[in-house]
């Protein structure tokens, strides 16, 4: 509902009165607000109610950060350890936004990790 004096966006009471929260309006009293529905009907917004249906989920978090290992590229870089040619890579941002992404490696054979900035 919006206040009657200075249109800001308040919520009514459940008696069904307004509470202004623009401090400067201050307004408090009825919401004698009237509309045309749907079907063209006057419709009193001051008895009008609302509710809220809380809903329970169930979250199973699932970390999957260890077996991430992104798309897997060809004589484009050489692990380490083991001079394999054939690497898993994707990007992450590991720092702030100002800063460029951290490419993560993943060799295919061996497995070993290892960052690239």
């Amino acid at each position: 509902m919006f206040c009657p004096e200075c249109g800001t966006l308040a919520f009514p009471t459940p008696t069904g009165e307004i509470n202004c929260t623009n401090y400067k309006c201050g307004y408090r009293g009825a919401a004698n607000v009237t509309v045309k529905g749907a079907d063209g009907k006057d419709v009193d917004l001051s008895k009008t109610t609302s509710s809220t249906k809380a809903e329970t989920r169930t979250y199973e978090v699932i970390k999957d950060s260890d077996e991430m290992k992104g798309v897997l590229t060809k004589d484009a870089y050489i692990c380490p350890k083991c001079d394999c040619m054939e690497v898993y890579s994707y990007l992450e941002q590991t720092r702030s936004s100002d800063e460029p992404e951290t490419r993560m490696l993943t060799c295919k054979d061996c497995g070993n990790g290892w960052r690239e900035y």
